[in-house]
C-alpha cells in the first residue's frame, strides 16, 4: 500500500497558552497529511477532484488516540499509509511523532464521492478508478 511521511511545525495558533497544541488540529494534520500522499502519487486533489467528477474524498469515519503532548515551535513527522481500499472507500492511517516519541496515531475512513448532477442533489459515493486504486495500493496506473 501506498506510504508518504511529511512534516510540519506546530504554529503558535495551533497551540493553547501553555504552548500545547490543542487537539482538533491532529485531524487538520491528518488531512495535509492524506492530500500531501496523494500529490506524491501524481493525484494532487485540485486536478483530481475535477478529473474525475468528484465533490472530494469526505471523511465517513475517523478517530485518534494520543500518546504524547505536541507543543509550539515542535516538528511533527507524519507518516500516512493506505491501510486498505474498497469499492467506494479507502482507509488512511497516520502516526505523530517529535522525533522519536510518538505522539498520536489516527485514521480516517474517506469515500469517493460523486460530483451531483443538479445542485443542491443529494451526495453520494462512486467506484474509486481502477487507476487511482492502483496507485492507492502502491502500484503504477
Amino acid at each position: 500500500m501506498a506510504t508518504h511521511t511529511v512534516e510540519i511545525q506546530v504554529r503558535w495558533s495551533e497551540s493553547d497558552p501553555a504552548g500545547i497544541a490543542f487537539y482538533p488540529r491532529f485531524f487538520e494534520w491528518y488531512d495535509i497529511a492524506c492530500a500531501a500522499l496523494f500529490e506524491s502519487l501524481g493525484l494532487p486533489w485540485p486536478v483530481m477532484f475535477p478529473q474525475y467528477e468528484i465533490v472530494g474524498v469526505p471523511i465517513v469515519e475517523s478517530g485518534s488516540s494520543f500518546a504524547s503532548p505536541v507543543r509550539y515551535g515542535d516538528v511533527l513527522t507524519i507518516r500516512s499509509a493506505v491501510a486498505w481500499v474498497k469499492g467506494t472507500t479507502f482507509r488512511m492511517e497516520h502516526t505523530i511523532s517529535v522525533g522519536e516519541r510518538l505522539c498520536a496515531t489516527g485514521f480516517e475512513v474517506r469515500a469517493w464521492v460523486a460530483r451531483p448532477a443538479t445542485p443542491g442533489a443529494r451526495l453520494s459515493a462512486k467506484p474509486i478508478p481502477d487507476e487511482v486504486v492502483r496507485k492507492l495500493k502502491g502500484g503504477s496506473a
